[in-house]
């Protein structure tokens, strides 16, 4: 990443139709922050430069405010280390949020200009641009959780889930800005990108016998740490430390490569979802006899029996058995 030149000369470079689009970004901020348009009728090219660069700082100040919390921590990343090519391959979704919101440029290299260095330096030290991030990074895990229990929810019933929470009005405007967002809104429901099957969704949303999580929860599901409080979790990672030489620095190797991709990843594909789980701890661990590959399996399918199910409306397999 090099740092050179200013602004207005990688803005003089780009396109009409590519200026024009960083206004369209700018006027979405407002109905969240309160800010006048732009009007770029019958606007020239030069005309508009003009206007960027009178916003550029505000611009820069709302793509910051719109980031969760891993997203504002790369861009620190970005700013005060000298990120290489393994870095930049690795955060390729992040850099490519960052070149079309142009804050990078892309040319034979990845290029920042000096002077959006020095104020993304300053917005991120700001005390208040940390307390925002950090607020609105809570709320990004909760909506995640509340997808992560359902699938699919009506906007009545996430109104209530949300009713507690101060300026609750800016929430779906804002979710409708997030770029990691791995679901759909529209005026009567926002569901899972999964999920595809009209039929599915329509019996889903029918159904209004949600289970009901405090938001503590919903956060829990959305930072993908609520499986820990699972009885058959803990049992797992016991039965782990009896097998093998297996530490506590382990169970995060274990919960991003097996745990995580069959509980969270793929709630909408229940086979499918087994057979992945098989290949993937036979990749991982070593056996020498089926019997403990067989345990394994065993355990870890039982984590997701006390896991919310979307087709349970957030209700467990083992909560729905019970009740029968």
């Amino acid at each position: 990443m090099n740092y050179e030149n200013n602004y207005i000369d990688y803005l003089k470079k780009l396109k009409k139709n590519e200026l024009t689009d960083i206004i369209k970004d700018y006027n979405l901020f407002s109905e969240i922050f309160k800010i006048e348009k732009i009007d770029l009728k019958n606007t020239k090219k030069n005309q508009i430069i003009d206007e960027i660069i009178k916003i550029k700082e505000d611009y820069l100040k709302y793509i910051i405010l719109s980031l969760d919390l891993e997203g504002f921590n790369k861009l620190k990343e970005i700013i005060h280390k000298k990120v290489d090519n393994e870095y930049l391959i690795s955060n390729r979704e992040f850099i490519n949020y960052l070149i079309e919101k142009k804050i990078i440029f892309k040319d034979n290299e990845l290029l920042m200009a000096q002077d959006i260095k020095e104020t993304i330096i300053k917005l991120i030290k700001n005390k208040e641009v940390i307390k925002y991030i950090n607020t609105w990074d809570r709320i990004y895990k909760l909506v995640d959780g509340i997808i992560i229990a359902y699938g699919v929810v009506s906007i009545k019933y996430f109104n209530i889930i949300i009713s507690g929470i101060p300026e609750k009005e800016l929430i779906i405007p804002k979710l409708n800005y997030y770029y990691k967002k791995e679901y759909k809104i529209d005026s009567k429901k926002i569901m899972s990108n999964k999920l595809t099957n009209k039929k599915r969704i329509d019996k889903y949303l029918k159904d209004n016998n949600y289970k009901y999580f405090t938001n503590k929860d919903y956060v829990l599901l959305g930072s993908i740490f609520y499986h820990h409080n699972i009885k058959s979790y803990k049992k797992f990672i016991k039965m782990l430390k009896s097998n093998y030489i297996f530490k506590n620095k382990d169970i995060e190797f274990v919960d991003k490569y097996i745990v995580i991709p069959y509980l969270y990843n793929s709630l909408n594909e229940e086979e499918i979802a087994k057979d992945n789980l098989e290949e993937t701890v036979i990749k991982y661990f070593e056996f020498k006899k089926d019997k403990l590959k067989n345990k394994m399996l065993e355990e870890i399918i039982k984590i997701r029996d006390e896991f919310p199910l979307w087709e349970y409306r957030g209700y467990t397999k083992k909560e729905v058995e019970n009740e029968k």
